[in-house]
């Protein structure tokens, strides 16, 4: 069999069994001789540590390849301009290269229209082959290819330094791409063929600069001695098969109505194609939906659009789409109803200023409840060049934040933290070479902090939360205030007060009142300080803390974030004094800190400019002035300076949950018919959310199973006295706990010397939560009987 013969049926073989049937064919399968080390070429022999140690998600592993795929097209068209990508000439970021080869202006995709896209999402592709229920994927590139020769040193490569010194490509370590491996079915096997696209240098001592080359990679298992598995890639002789073909017939051809696209129908004249054998991803069904909602979840705003196709026997509505990434998918208003996803007033935009760490501008998004759940990701999710690199928990939400409605059916919140521009070193040790997760160390500890600050005393967020809130308890769930019946609780017994740190009377949690309704605009007509006094503003501020300073304007919230036409805001003398600043429904507010080198008593003059490009075409800009006082440390003793490093910051919390009064926790009656919607089960007795103010909402089950079974041998005049004893027994056996937990949880802080409520751990309070919650589970089964036993006595006593 000919090489072009052997790849024309390993790229048709849709199974792992007929690829194992072809290579024992061509005598390759069992010879170990025809078979070289992946990372061989610099003396890697014991690879595994290494390719095990990458994605730990199979739609991010995937992501990779496409990532790497945009790369070479980058790459072949900076090489087709005459520019060396390691040279001054080239670009110097990923967006200047989309806006200097593919002329999107910015080099955001948000700027051109769904149309625009198309055309461009042309250079990549993935494809889906194969069964439905063990399905294969191609990923083809028209980039920059490479020779047979240069397999060793790239495609099949390992911990080489290829694209390390290239600033306007996402790959960095040459790891990332075997992350796939171990998704590939049992034996692990790839396909790779490249050709070297015309026009891209090839070495003068290379004569396989005009051929194709491929390989296959797969899983040699520990044998012979050696100790862990392997990944060997196919190279009788040392070299990877070769074979002259103007192209390779691997990309699919247009789709008929009610049918899919034919497979391996158009050819292939140069680039990359990779062939994923049984690839156990999550997406089972049509790739143009479920695999396109996967694949928008790690990948936000991709560098180039690209297509993903489906070729098997699926009934839909189309069988071709391009994906310009999720955060488009969901805001993006060019695409009829998209801009129905979002709550009013989103998407927002945000931006944090860290010293040591850099700027990290951030975007805000809240979905409305008619958005499936399942398509869209929850929580801080942090991207280098639209490509996701880790997050914070999922819990983060609900635990840290207290935004217990943002985070299910009712519509979640979803926020990005564009980590492109951080310092270089910092995001090396923040983020792990697999790109997916992020180190807990101080930089993480920082970020978190601010993030956490910063977002749960968002207004807009706290009001969705509230209004969410209050829906959802007086929509569907009929209930009888408990006010009356905890306050005569209270008055009767001064011990069951103490759960209630403010006093003898309750108070209720309330939620913001409703405003009118904010109408921005596009172009601003005024940015300006808020109620700045006539003599000039002059802000207070010591040295280790930050100081307010709003502004008021007419900008629509995402003026400085969208990728069409933002707004630019310069901060002199230094944007770094801006810690943090966020625009909300008319109000910019901006945390500042004083200068470094700052004395006590120095007056720092900070400037701020507004433009956009419509002021900018009349050579206008707003301009506001105001002056820093530089204060005392706060609640800090005075260090001399001498070079000694500066204290960090800490964030200062708008509020403060120690000593306040514990609020009245709203209790909410679930039947049999609620369980489904919140997650309840017939053991299920109460569960415990954060309302978001300081207080509980308490969800108790009064079709609970051993309720049920109280209440059917008890006479109908004592029935209403038991579902009395259940209920509030519960809720009260829950706070008490609750109380226990933030009592020793200040226990703990005051001996480690640091806030309860600064900083604390994510998943603490939500698991807390949950163990309440559980407890009162078990309680359920005895806590009647326990009721009954010990008043029995007393009606004895008085009888």
């Amino acid at each position: 069999m000919d090489n072009l013969t052997l790849f024309t049926k390993l790229v048709e073989a849709e199974t792992e069994g007929k690829v194992e049937e072809l290579l024992r064919e061509a005598g390759y399968l069992d010879d170990e001789s025809v078979w070289r080390a992946i990372g061989s070429d610099i003396g890697i022999d014991n690879n595994f540590a290494a390719i095990g140690n990458q994605q730990s998600d199979p739609s991010g592993a995937l992501v990779e390849k496409i990532v790497n795929g945009i790369d070479a097209v980058l790459m072949a068209r900076c090489y087709e301009a005459g520019i060396d990508p390691e040279g001054p000439e080239a670009p110097q970021s990923m967006s200047e290269a989309i806006e200097r080869f593919f002329n999107v202006p910015g080099g955001k995709l948000g700027n051109l229209t769904a149309r625009d896209r198309r055309p461009l999402a042309d250079q990549v592709h993935l494809v889906a082959v194969g069964g439905k229920q063990q399905p294969n994927y191609l990923v083809i590139d028209r980039g920059e290819g490479q020779t047979p020769a240069q397999f060793p040193h790239t495609l099949v490569s390992l911990l080489r330094s290829n694209k390390m010194r290239i600033p306007f490509v996402q790959g960095k370590f040459n790891s990332g791409g075997t992350g796939i491996l171990q998704f590939c079915g049992t034996h692990n096997f790839q396909l790779i063929a490249s050709r070297r696209r015309p026009g891209c240098p090839v070495s003068s001592d290379d004569p396989t600069g005009d051929r194709w080359g491929f390989t296959i990679v797969r899983r040699l298992l520990p044998s012979g001695g050696r100790r862990s598995s392997m990944y060997v890639y196919l190279a009788p002789n040392g070299d990877v098969p070769s074979f002259a073909a103007d192209e390779i017939k691997v990309l699919p051809g247009p789709s008929r109505q009610n049918h899919p696209a034919p497979p391996y129908a158009v050819g292939l004249p140069h680039g990359t194609c990779i062939k994923l054998y049984n690839y156990r991803w999550r997406a089972k069904s049509i790739i143009t939906t479920e695999g396109r909602y996967e694949i928008e979840k790690f990948l936000y705003s991709p560098a180039l659009p690209f297509r993903l196709t489906e070729t098997r026997d699926y009934n839909a509505n189309y069988y071709s789409t391009t994906v310009s990434g999720g955060w488009i998918s969901a805001t993006d208003t060019s695409e009829a109803g998209e801009s129905e996803k979002l709550e009013e007033g989103f998407p927002a935009s945000a931006a944090l200023t860290l010293e040591s760490i850099g700027r990290l501008p951030y975007e805000i998004a809240v979905f409305k409840g008619s958005t499936n759940k399942r398509h869209v990701p929850v929580g801080v999710y942090f991207v280098v060049n639209g490509q996701v690199h880790g997050s914070l928990p999922s819990n983060f939400v609900t635990t840290t934040l207290k935004f217990s409605y943002l985070s299910d059916e009712r519509g979640p919140l979803l926020v990005v933290v564009d980590c492109t521009a951080m310092n270089e070193r910092v995001r090396e040790d923040f983020f792990m070479a697999s790109r997916d997760r992020v180190r807990r160390n101080e930089v993480y500890e920082t970020i978190r902090k601010h993030l956490t600050d910063n977002l749960r005393n968002h207004p807009g967020l706290q009001a969705i939360n509230q209004r969410r809130r209050q829906e959802h308890l007086e929509s569907h769930l009929n209930q009888e205030s408990p006010v009356g019946a905890f306050q005569k609780l209270i008055d009767n017994d001064p011990t069951l007060a103490q759960l209630f740190a403010g006093g003898d009377h309750l108070v209720t949690a309330t939620g913001p009142g409703a405003a009118p309704p904010f109408v921005g605009r596009r172009f601003p007509t005024f940015f300006r300080l808020s109620k700045e006094p006539k003599g000039g503003l002059v802000k207070s501020c010591p040295r280790n803390r930050t100081c307010r300073v709003e502004f008021e304007t007419d900008a629509v919230n995402d003026y400085f974030s969208r990728t069409n036409s933002p707004g630019e805001i310069t901060i002199e003398p230094s944007p770094n004094l801006c810690e943090h600043a966020r625009l909300w429904n008319g109000r910019y507010t901006a945390y500042f800190a004083v200068p470094w080198d700052a004395e006590i008593g120095d007056v720092v003059q900070v400037t701020i400019k507004v433009t956009d490009a419509d002021r900018q075409a009349r050579g206008l800009d707003f301009t506001s002035t105001f002056s820093i006082k530089v204060e005392q440390d706060a609640e800090e003793e005075e260090e001399p300076r001498g070079g000694r490093p500066r204290p960090p910051r800490r964030p200062k919390q708008d509020s403060d949950r120690r000593g306040v009064a514990l609020a009245l926790p709203r209790i909410v009656d679930v039947r049999r018919d609620d369980w489904e919607r919140e997650g309840f089960t017939e053991y299920d007795a109460l569960r415990v959310k954060d309302d978001g103010s300081g207080g509980y909402d308490c969800y108790v089950n009064l079709d609970n199973r051993h309720l049920i079974h109280e209440l059917a041998s008890a006479k109908d005049e004592e029935k209403p006295q038991i579902k009395h004893w259940f209920k509030f027994g519960l809720v009260l056996a829950a706070i008490g706990m609750i109380q226990n937990n933030r009592r020793m949880a200040e226990l703990r802080a005051a001996a480690e010397g640091e806030s309860s409520f600064d900083g604390e751990d994510e998943g603490d309070d939500t698991d807390q939560l949950a163990a309440v919650s559980n407890y009162c589970t078990g309680l359920a089964q005895v806590i009647v009987p326990i009721i009954r036993s010990l008043h029995q006595p007393l009606l004895d006593q008085t009888a």
